[in-house]
């Protein structure tokens, strides 16, 4: 069972890992493109992306 736990949380990070570049990627090709408001917005999920993985790895160095 633990074994599992780990597939599944590699899993889990990789896919985190995944939508953070993505996103970025999505940045970049909206700002090249004088895309505004869809730049604004990937910025934003990046940022709620990066700072929500901080607080849980923050949170789970405590407990």
């Amino acid at each position: 069972m633990a074994d599992a736990d780990a597939a599944a949380l590699t899993l889990g990070i990789a896919i985190y890992a995944a939508a953070i570049l993505i996103g970025t990627g999505l940045v970049v090709n909206a700002v090249t493109r004088h895309r505004k408001n869809r730049a604004i917005a990937a910025a934003v999920v990046v940022l709620v992306l990066v700072v929500a993985g901080v607080v849980v790895a923050v949170a789970s160095s405590i407990s």
